[in-house]
């Protein structure tokens, strides 16, 4: 939640990602010039939709801890088991389609570091709460993590 001094607030995080844009425009994390920004946010919705949503079914649906609350929100849902078995089948072919898309390339979606990349990087760490880790065959996909994962704001 990002609350303004006048008490207006911003509750989703790729709101308070384009606020932070527009008020520090550098570096640009959101991509620069139209077809770039497009190109951006493509990837990110592609990460969120096919890798992060992919991990949090697998892990809502099969941690113990959230037994009797699989969904997020006020009412409880029992967790469904196909569904964590789903959810880390689509978490492995995200990672194949992620390694084939960095073939060649330093960064997901555009020439620089981007929104995409810091998603990504996120997610592909998330996997490891529902214990998978990029797979061996996978080279592309391991370079470009060890390379983003080297940078100091991945440690922050």
């Amino acid at each position: 939640m990002l609350e303004f001094d006048d008490g207006g607030r911003i509750a989703e995080v790729i709101a308070i990602c384009l606020y932070f844009e527009l008020v520090h425009p550098e570096p640009a994390l959101m991509g620069v010039g139209a077809q770039d920004r497009a190109n951006v946010a493509d990837w990110h919705h592609r990460i969120e939709r096919q890798g992060f949503w992919a991990i949090a079914d697998a892990f809502r649906n099969s941690a113990p801890g959230l037994m009797g609350r699989a969904l997020p929100g006020p009412d409880d849902y029992e967790q469904i088991p196909a569904l964590a078995e789903r959810g880390r089948a689509r978490t492995t072919r995200f990672f194949e389609m992620l390694d084939r898309h960095l073939a060649g390339r330093q960064f997901v979606a555009s020439e620089r570091y981007t929104i995409a990349d810091i998603l990504a990087l996120v997610t592909v760490n998330f996997a490891s709460r529902i214990n998978l880790a990029i797979p061996e065959d996978c080279s592309h996909l391991r370079r470009w993590h060890e390379s983003v994962s080297a940078r100091p704001s991945a440690a922050a």
